[in-house]
């Protein structure tokens, strides 16, 4: 076999293409010979065929350490592993960046990785970038998946895997709501953040909302693959069903909800952050709160009005009651009743 095999992309009349080039090896030219897509170049002295993710990611794999090629390419076993357990966008997007970054950093093929650079490149980013336990843990998850099941070998298996920070989230109260809710002038705008409070939603799960989700027969709004790729049922508050009922006179129940500008898209998680943003700057709020804060207030309020921890827990989907249980931290009913000795002097 060659020593080396080099890897890279070309683009002809706006196809992709991958170009593979490699010392002359009988096998692995009758291999691309046999490939009924593959064209020898003369003039180059590569291979090319049509880009494929499925092939390269085999090819990659099959050949580890002797592909010179860009992180890109070399990490492309790293997305079918992730495809293949059928994990959200959302980690294949976090264990991508992670490994490219540390890639990067050290300019090496991940097969000749060793574990000294990863826990060096660790404990660096640990002191230099000054990052939040949950970004740490969240990278060195990432290197694992990569290393030990990806790649096959056991590499920080040992690494002391850093407590999570156990913070209260931000509180907002009812009139802050209101005041955040009534600063917006546009009804869809309006519409957007009283969903998000009224039925305790993610902003992910809130901009892929389509008319069918909503039941008005028993309040609920379904919620479609939601964190975890699970489904789960929330509350449909009464008090939007005005403006649902306005809005699909004029678009069928198959759609998005909230649409974005781009023709069949549904609305960008970024525009509905800023919606909430450009509200609670009007609303005069001055907490350092986000769209998510939303979601803790739906939370907390119901809390407020004695709604059992389970029900809560089901409502936002989470897996764990221990998850929601940092709300009654927020909300303690004791605490109001004790009188501080200050009081008493």
């Amino acid at each position: 076999m060659p020593q080396k095999v080099k890897i890279w992309k070309i683009w002809e009349n706006g196809l992709c293409f991958s170009a593979i080039s490699f010392s002359y090896d009988t096998e692995l030219f009758q291999k691309f010979s046999k490939m009924p897509n593959a064209v020898w170049s003369h003039k180059f002295k590569y291979w090319k065929i049509p880009y494929s993710e499925s092939f390269l990611s085999e090819f990659v794999s099959t050949h580890r350490e002797k592909i010179e090629a860009d992180h890109d390419i070399l990490l492309i076993p790293l997305k079918t592993e992730v495809l293949r357990r059928n994990y959200s966008k959302k980690t294949l997007k976090s264990y991508f960046l992670y490994n490219r970054a540390f890639l990067r950093s050290v300019e090496k093929n991940p097969y000749s990785v060793t574990e000294p650079e990863l826990k060096i490149y660790l404990d660096r980013i640990l002191y230099e970038r000054n990052l939040a336990s949950n970004s740490l843990r969240a990278a060195l998850q990432s290197f694992k998946f990569y290393y030990n099941i990806v790649i096959g070998v056991r590499f920080l298996v040992s690494y002391s895997l850093p407590k999570r920070e156990n913070k209260i989230p931000e509180s907002l109260s009812r009139k802050e709501v209101i005041r955040i809710i009534e600063s917006l002038s546009n009804p869809k705008h309006k519409l957007l953040l009283k969903l998000c409070y009224g039925s305790g939603l993610r902003v992910g799960e809130l901009v892929k909302l389509k008319g069918y989700d909503l039941d008005w027969d028993k309040k609920s709004i379904r919620i479609r693959q939601g964190k975890g790729k699970k489904d789960r049922f929330s509350l449909l508050p009464n008090s939007c069903k005005e403006d649902l009922n306005d809005l699909f006179k004029h678009q069928v129940k198959s759609s998005w909800i909230f649409a974005g500008q781009i023709p069949g898209k549904h609305l960008s998680v970024r525009s509905a952050e800023n919606i909430f943003t450009s509200a609670k700057n009007k609303a005069g709020i001055t907490k350092d709160v986000s769209i998510h804060d939303l979601r803790h207030a739906f939370a907390i309020h119901l809390l407020e009005s004695g709604t059992s921890i389970k029900m809560i827990q089901r409502l936002l989907g989470h897996v764990s009651v221990k998850t929601t249980e940092i709300y009654a931290r927020i909300v303690d009913p004791m605490v109001s009743k004790v009188k501080s000795p200050l009081d008493d002097l």
